[in-house]
């Protein structure tokens, strides 16, 4: 007996040096002690018993099966879950004793049994398999191995039971001397040690370099690295000896599964590496429908009690993950891509192993110690040279962090030279059109009748409107660069918005002595499905640059359609015959302030934030905006935005009364919630010119508001949000919970300066029925009362 777990012995140095092609009998010689080992096929007869499982007592009584040659077979059956008898006769014509361990199949093999039959009819039965715990094999070791003991002249007929689940089957049948047994196997255990080592040592070292630089081509690797020693150790018998020594599900499984998932990393890596999410987006979505197959292969594998298919799935699955490979480096090089060289050679060293050792599993080539272990030397070479790649890749990784910090280091230095302009700037911005208000007003209160009042109250509104411009922007700014930005898209009508944008912008060319030119198509919808604030933000800042960089000639916009079934695409092409934009500031005209806008000459008034905004308010809609320069004659602007075309275009009738009503025709008692004295004064300045039939009272916060209501019913609330005591937020919260003395359906209007979209979620999730912003705008507000009077429970923000 051998407890000794020796290694498989493939040495370049074997070869086949004794057989007997014209005996049936294998005879061991007086100098049999020279021969390492001994072939055992010229002598061996099969049976090919297919799916039928016999007993030792049939096969011996039935002289009709069918024995043929073992010699008319390859080593390689390839792919089987049939059954196989083998028989040969073993003689001893020598004069002293001899032990010999005899090699019958792979170690994967399920079920090996062997039957010794001596001149006395006594049969000596062993036994080993996977299928089998490690600890009931008769030799203890991770291949087929039996223990043959022959006396002086003694003759013995040999039978071998061999079945498997799928596999590859192989008959090597070779049979060692107990010396040169031993000897092999420490010669194997020498050489597995390495490779195996070899592999842990760089799956461990590349998992410490993805914690390290955070990089999942690394950690891929690593993986794969470890799965596909994991299989090659399942192949040569060490798991069922070390892992699984019961044997049982995971025995049976260990081979397939460490391959799928082998490949499935492998494929990961090669995607990651080569980028092909980025270089070739269908190379990259194919990769996805291979580790899509390899998981269906897992599945397929963990719930089948029969998964011999299996085996050659698993097998066609990494051709076809290696033909993927060829395909993708081929690609990137015709790309013109930079791969690196020592990925390519380790690659191709992987590729040849496998490919190999696929083909010898598919017994297209004959079996043989390079090609059995083709696998382990395309590893063995791939391990190499992808390590040189790898480090290639740590040394670009450590090279553009480098350069990502000098990056990091500048635009730190850069963003401190331009918050020091932008502060000068945004402090010029807004004491301009201060400065006026603020000089306008003087001269008003010291001179009560003053001439020309109409023309300085124009005065002070337009320096109003620019001033809420610049604060506008940069609220916007700061909600962009904090992520909030979102689309509030509702059903708007297309025309009469676009009618009022045009005729702001032609007050403005007109006034500044610029033809302004439009050109509608015919083909615009009515009515569509988008964000109407955002639209006419873009358009404003887009025409607004086009006048203020225009100082003679025109602007012109060109507004046309496309339609296609319930969409429609609608183009803008503004055109001015301004000065035009320079090929420097042509690729940062997108930017917000960069350092180039602040070294420029003061020439243009503005913060620099608009076309910033414009840029990411058509990106968010999923649009395109573009600039070029129209020939020498100013700047052409080309912009497409995409909307669903609203095909309910009837209001219903008592929407249309609401919309069309007089507004002074509805009375009732408003209650108004504002602690601002001046907000207050405005709001009763609008009620006494436009809505005499109503009752305005007002709170200066949420808990006299709930007091007042103790003592006098309303019809409606206007309702701040920001107020001491009690905020408008818990006052909205205490009316719609019943804990005020009103109905708690009463309609409640938000009139705020807060116009973030976390609010506006906010006061509708407390459920206000609609929002107006400050400052107030009066025909907007009378517009909402009265939609909101018809008791609506919600309305959509115009």
């Amino acid at each position: 007996m051998c407890n000794t777990p020796p290694l498989r012995p493939y040495l370049w140095s074997i070869v086949l040096l004794f057989f007997f092609p014209f005996f049936s009998i294998a005879q061991i010689s007086a100098d049999g002690n020279s021969h390492e080992v001994i072939s055992l096929r010229p002598v061996t007869s099969v049976l090919l018993a297919g799916q039928k499982d016999y007993s030792l007592e049939e096969i011996r009584n039935n002289p009709d099966l069918d024995f043929v040659p073992l010699t008319s077979l390859k080593e390689n059956l390839g792919f089987s879950s049939d059954n196989y008898w083998l028989t040969f006769n073993l003689e001893n014509n020598t004069e002293s004793y001899k032990q010999y361990y005899l090699e019958t199949a792979r170690p994967i093999t399920d079920v090996v049994n062997l039957f010794l039959i001596d001149e006395d009819s006594q049969v000596e039965k062993q036994i080993s398999g996977d299928r089998i715990p490690f600890s009931k094999k008769t030799i203890q070791h991770r291949k087929s191995i039996f223990d043959i003991d022959l006396r002086p002249g003694q003759k013995l007929q040999a039978y071998i039971e061999l079945k498997s689940d799928g596999e590859v089957v192989m008959l090597p049948m070779n049979l060692y001397q107990e010396t040169s047994f031993f000897r092999l196997t420490y010669k194997e255990q020498v050489f597995y040690g390495f490779f195996y080592g070899i592999l842990i040592l760089a799956s461990i070292i590349y998992l410490f370099f993805f914690f390290a630089l955070k990089d999942k081509a690394f950690v891929y690797y690593a993986l794969y690295v470890l799965f596909i020693a994991a299989m090659q150790f399942s192949l040569d018998g060490f798991f069922h000896q070390y892992f699984t020594p019961q044997g049982g599900w995971l025995s049976d499984r260990a081979v397939l599964l460490t391959a799928f998932v082998s490949l499935l990393f492998f494929g990961n890596y090669g995607d990651t590496f080569l980028n092909l999410k980025k270089n070739s987006p269908i190379l990259h979505l194919i990769n996805k429908l291979l580790g899509a197959s390899i998981v269906l292969g897992v599945i397929i594998l963990a719930v089948s009690q029969n998964f011999e298919y299996c085996y050659p799935l698993a097998n066609a699955i990494g051709i076809l993950v290696l033909a993927h490979m060829i395909t993708s480096l081929v690609v990137m090089k015709a790309k013109r891509q930079k791969v690196d060289l020592f990925f390519i050679i380790g690659i191709s060293f992987l590729i040849l192993g496998f490919v190999v050792f696929i083909l010898n599993n598919f017994n297209t080539i004959e079996n043989s110690f390079i090609t059995s272990n083709g696998a382990k030397f395309g590893i063995g070479f791939e391990i190499i040279f992808l390590s040189i790649s790898m480090s290639n890749r740590i040394r670009d990784l450590r090279m553009e962090n480098e350069q990502n910090q000098m990056l990091a280091l500048q635009r730190a230095e850069d963003m401190n030279e331009i918050k020091s302009s932008f502060l000068s700037n945004i402090s010029h911005e807004l004491r301009t059109p201060l400065n006026l208000i603020m000089g306008v007003a003087t001269s008003l209160q010291e001179n009560k009748e003053e001439e020309n009042l109409d023309e300085k109250c124009k005065m002070l509104l337009s320096s109003s409107k620019n001033l809420l411009g610049y604060i506008e922007d940069i609220l916007d700014f700061t909600v962009i660069e904090k992520g909030d930005q979102e689309l509030k898209e509702v059903p708007f009508d297309l025309k009469s918005t676009l009618q009022k944008i045009l005729n702001l912008q032609e007050k403005k060319a007109t006034s500044k002595g610029l033809e302004f030119n439009i050109n509608l198509s015919d083909d615009l919808p009515s009515r569509i499905v988008g964000d109407k604030a955002k639209l006419a933000q873009i358009l404003n800042h887009l025409l607004d640059n086009a006048i203020k960089f225009t100082s003679k000639g025109s602007v012109a916009i060109d507004i046309d359609c496309t339609k296609k079934n319930d969409r429609a695409t609608i183009g803008f092409t503004i055109k001015d015959t301004g000065i035009g934009i320079s090929a420097e500031k042509m690729s940062t005209i997108f930017e917000s302030f960069t350092k180039k806008s602040f070294m420029d000459k003061r020439e243009f008034s503005g913060l620099g934030l608009g076309l910033y905004i414009v840029k990411t308010y058509v990106d968010l809609q999923k649009g395109t905006v573009n600039f070029k320069n129209n020939q020498g004659k100013g700047t052409i602007c080309e912009l497409s935005l995409g909307f669903e075309i609203d095909e309910d275009k009837e209001l219903s009738a008592k929407e249309s009364d609401s919309v069309n009503s007089d507004i002074r025709s509805t009375a009732g008692n408003i209650l108004y919630v504002e602690d601002n004295k001046m907000n207050q004064t405005v709001v009763k300045l609008l009620f006494k010119k436009n809505w005499k039939d109503a009752n305005l009272t007002i709170a200066n916060h949420g808990k006299e508001a709930l007091e007042i209501m103790k003592e006098k019913s309303f019809d409606m609330i206007l309702m701040d949000l920001q107020m001491p005591e009690m905020d408008g937020f818990e006052t909205t919260t205490m009316i719609r919970e019943g804990k005020a003395r009103c109905n708690a359906q009463i309609p409640i209007i938000v009139v705020t300066a807060d116009n973030t979209s976390n609010t506006r979620k906010k006061i509708f999730e407390l459920g206000a029925n609609d929002l107006v912003t400050k400052p107030v705008n009066g025909p907007l507000l009378f517009a909402k009362m009265n939609k909101n009077a018809y008791g609506q429970a919600s309305a959509k923000v115009a």
